[in-house]
């Protein structure tokens, strides 16, 4: 596999799940991820391959998804990733706007000579760390990175259970002001009620947030009502994906809400 890889320029997608893929073998599959490659989904791994993983996107900048649902992160893995992703794209956004001066230096001053190649600027747009084990300290990590530095359009977080309400009150408040993510899951995340009621006041204040999932969830009658109040707030703006499977929602309140989803 590593040879093909290293041998490769037409891979976009590297999906290396249910493949024993430890942090000493991503190691070595590192060096040969084709450069042209903007999706890593990969399991098996923990708070060391986080570190790997940025040394490939600080080499594959054009990397824009990663998926690492059900890997071995925990907090500590996930503080290292998410800081080590911001730190990156501070670093490639300041590089590109002094490579974007000299540029226009160069244009403005038709003599001066200076060298200058497009510069990628690294902006990842998906990230799936559901099931890693995050508890409240990783997911408040979460809630600073989002509120300070994402561009993610999607974020998986399924299978979350061990992080207190307070922790996601935190992640769900870093969503109000945010106007890049569409996509967020939340399956089986252990967020009862009291979880849906936060994130119901997200969805009336970020009506950029279009696809929900929450299955099972142990979501009940109050939380779904909680979720058709947020839905009739969103006026002009409706969700085109609310997956409710496997919570305790009676039928007549469940058709309730999938009417505001469909009807507009």
């Amino acid at each position: 596999m590593i040879r093909v890889l290293s041998t490769s320029d037409e891979v976009e997608q590297l999906v290396l799940r249910n493949t024993d893929l430890t942090d000493d073998v991503l190691l070595t599959v590192e060096r040969a991820v084709p450069f042209e490659v903007a999706l890593l989904n990969l399991n098996l791994i923990g708070p060391y391959g986080a570190h790997i993983l940025l040394d490939v996107m600080r080499v594959k900048p054009q990397v824009k998804g990663l998926h690492l649902f059900g890997n071995r992160l925990c907090d500590r893995g996930a503080f290292a990733l998410l800081s080590g992703i911001a730190e990156l794209q501070e670093q490639t956004s300041r590089a590109a706007a002094i490579q974007q001066q000299q540029l226009l230096l160069q244009r403005a001053v038709p003599n001066v000579t200076i060298g200058w190649c497009a510069f990628k600027v690294f902006s990842l747009l998906e990230l799936d760390i559901g099931g890693n084990n995050l508890t409240g300290e990783g997911m408040r990590v979460l809630a600073s990175y989002m509120r300070h530095h994402s561009h993610l359009q999607y974020l998986g977080l399924a299978q979350t259970g061990s992080a207190d309400l307070a922790a996601w009150k935190e992640v769900f408040d870093s969503l109000k002001g945010n106007s890049s993510l569409t996509q967020i899951i939340l399956d089986e995340s252990n967020l009862g009620d009291p979880g849906v009621r936060l994130l119901a006041d997200v969805l009336k204040a970020n009506t950029c947030l279009r696809m929900v999932d929450l299955d099972g969830n142990g979501i009940g009658d109050v939380g779904g009502n909680d979720l058709v109040g947020a839905l009739l707030c969103r006026g002009q703006f409706p969700m085109r994906r609310l997956s409710l499977a496997e919570n305790n929602i009676s039928a007549r309140l469940l058709r309730r809400l999938q009417e505001e989803v469909k009807c507009k």
